[in-house]
């Protein structure tokens, strides 16, 4: 597969047609924090939420009268879904999508609701996939992959056109990896307007498999795949599509899942913003770059392609947990108490005194390991931040017995 420029310049005017341009936003709290400009370019607010609607738009656009009326078939765990569905709606074309069975309901029913028929099959996207071969052999259906076709790549660079239109130059520019469409794209166009630009991709260490790629310079695939973006969630990456990233990013990182969420938090509450893991992933992948060289990023102009705010509704709180936890204002400490009266006092009476709320207590006798005069207190804290944290646990060190910290 061969990327030409012409063909990025087509799917840009042909896009126009059909979408506004997202919003690039200079983030203030971020800027601050990193002493740098720190851009948001904000796809989350999509019509379906992500950017998966400007392959797909791009890709229907190009078909035959012929193919329209064949209809489209596509695989998808829920944003290529809702962009397909879209765009069919958009040309009238009749969309079928192939999901995992264990899809979230809301992500069917949003799929649904723009006018897609839906077959749930498959315990995971690798075994929709299977299945969807054996779907278009007896269905004569066009095939709208989420990555690997030339239209969808070059409608995903339209972001790139959108960035020369709004920002002056851009020194760094992250993105997330899943197939590859999206920063294959985006990083072509971005290589041309902004040539000096440093293109980072990033991937959850759960599902590294195209990072680990990038950074061993030869196709590896995952044992496993475990990550709550799972946006970006692919078992085993494509050969032609590691071809074309190799000759695009610059930077491959990848960061923990508890890394992801506190960037989700972060982006809740300093930038108003919803962002699933596969957006959120970018400014992990940008604090784990910073922490390990800040000069680097001293006032330079750092965009972050946020690519989706999809996020499942039923994790947010295990996300926010995790983002809490990692950021350490959310602490969970076990106290070994004597037990006698007044000691748990004791023990809130201090937490008090070093400004910790507490949150959640299980006090506890019953524990094998315990001595009969003994007792166990699990406490859940709130502290300001990590310097917080640690002066309440070393208030408690010198009145009590901690046997551990989570």
């Amino acid at each position: 597969m061969k990327l030409e420029f012409a063909g990025f310049e087509k799917a840009n005017e042909t896009l126009k047609k059909y979408l506004s341009p997202t919003p690039l936003v200079r983030n203030e709290w971020l800027s601050k924090k990193y002493g740098c400009n720190v851009f948001l370019k904000l796809e989350n607010l999509q019509p379906v939420g992500s950017f998966k609607l400007r392959g797909a738009t791009n890709m229907m656009a190009n078909l035959s009268e012929e193919d329209r009326k064949k209809g489209v078939v596509a695989v998808s765990a829920g944003n290529h879904a809702q962009g397909v569905a879209w765009a069919a709606q958009k040309f009238g074309i009749e969309a079928t999508i192939i999901m995992p069975i264990a899809t979230p309901i809301v992500k069917i029913a949003n799929t649904e609701a723009l006018g897609a028929k839906v077959i749930l099959h498959g315990e995971n996207v690798d075994e929709s996939f299977a299945y969807a071969k054996e779907y278009l052999e007896k269905n004569n259906k066009v095939f709208v992959h989420p990555f690997n076709d030339l239209n969808v790549i070059y409608g995903q660079g339209s972001i790139g056109f959108e960035l020369r239109d709004q920002i002056d130059h851009v020194n760094f520019l992250f993105g997330s990896i899943g197939g590859g469409g999206l920063m294959s794209g985006v990083g072509f166009v971005a290589k041309e307007f902004f040539p000096n630009t440093t293109i980072v991709g990033s991937q959850s260490t759960g599902a590294n498999s195209m990072i680990k790629s990038l950074q061993q310079g030869t196709l590896m695939e995952s044992e496993t795949v475990q990550t709550f973006a799972d946006g970006i969630k692919v078992k085993k990456p494509e050969l032609s599509m590691y071809e074309l990233l190799d000759a695009i990013v610059d930077e491959a990182v990848h960061v923990s899942d508890d890394k992801v969420a506190m960037s989700v938090l972060d982006l809740m509450e300093h930038a108003r913003l919803i962002a699933e893991g596969a957006g959120a992933i970018n400014l992990a992948a940008f604090n784990e770059l910073y922490e390990k060289s800040p000069r680097r990023f001293k006032g330079k102009n750092i965009v972050l392609l946020i690519c989706g705010g999809n996020i499942d509704i039923n994790l947010v709180d295990r996300i926010i947990e995790k983002g809490l936890i990692e950021s350490n204002r959310r602490i969970k400490i076990s106290v070994l108490l004597d037990d006698r009266p007044g000691a748990l006092n004791m023990l809130t009476q201090t937490l008090m005194e070093s400004g910790a709320n507490v949150l959640h207590v299980v006090h506890s006798r019953d524990v094998p390991s315990l001595q009969i005069n003994q007792s166990l207190v699990e406490v859940t804290l709130e502290c300001k931040n990590s310097s917080h944290a640690e002066e309440i646990l070393n208030h408690l060190k010198e009145s009590f017995k901690l046997i551990n910290r989570n």
